[in-house]
């Protein structure tokens, strides 16, 4: 299968998202991370593709908050970061966990960046927002008409920009670009509030990767822990 060996080499140590959450589960349990007493918020893109992961998330730790918008960059301001955080338990100490996963896809022939849809015929990109931005990257971003607003692609555009040492020369480079994005993005939100002054912190981030007539698979890129001192320590995963 063309799509397996592309899995293989591009993304080596991807792991199903059910294996993936499995890890996660087995890292944070000895850290207080137990479903009665931690709340988990989760950054994915708003791709329907990207969604079964938040219901395999819910099994294990209730239903979470909504971080994400276009690429997963957490979209919702310093006023939604603090709504996310007042809904974390409080009977102890917090326990609050977070995701932050940028999607891609490959398709039947195993080409990076392309989704074989349901319903539907022809692939499409995967992740649509990232591949426009992509295309977008090294001239200025094009005027929209009146009335029209694009803040969560203009958004994107901005943080990956910021994280930048160059413009990526592809897709898979630019979603691994996104994902440090993510990662930095939250423990800046988080920090910036001082969150681990009343909670215990996991941020986990990686790739949500897309398989045709598969299981999605999870590349993890960073994960790692904060308590009461404020200090971040890595989590094996």
């Amino acid at each position: 299968m063309p799509y397996r060996a592309t899995l293989s080499r591009d993304f080596p140590g991807a792991v199903t998202y059910e294996r993936y959450l499995a890890r996660v589960s087995r890292a944070v349990m000895p850290l207080g991370f137990d479903r009665e007493h931690s709340f988990a918020a989760v950054s994915v893109c708003r791709d329907e593709l990207a969604q079964p992961l938040l219901q395999a998330i819910m099994r294990r730790w209730d239903q979470p908050f909504n971080l994400g918008g276009l690429g997963a960059i957490p979209s919702l301001g310093r006023t939604g970061w603090r709504a996310a955080l007042s809904h974390v338990p409080d009977d102890t100490r917090g326990h609050l966990i977070v995701f932050g996963l940028p999607h891609i896809g490959i398709d039947p022939e195993g080409h990076i960046g392309e989704s074989l849809r349901r319903h539907q015929h022809r692939v499409t990109p995967t992740c649509g927002a990232m591949v426009a931005l992509l295309d977008s990257l090294g001239r200025p971003a094009e005027p929209l008409p009146p009335g029209l607003e694009d803040h969560e692609a203009e958004r994107l555009r901005t943080v990956i920009a910021e994280h930048a040492d160059r413009l990526p020369e592809d897709l898979l480079e630019l979603t691994r670009l996104a994902a440090k994005a993510v990662e930095t993005e939250m423990w800046s939100e988080l920090n910036a509030l001082e969150a681990y002054r009343h909670m215990d912190i996991v941020v986990m981030c990686g790739i949500q990767i897309h398989l045709p007539d598969e299981v999605d698979h999870i590349l993890s890129t960073a994960a790692a822990s904060q308590g009461a001192d404020g200090e971040r320590h890595p989590l094996d995963i």
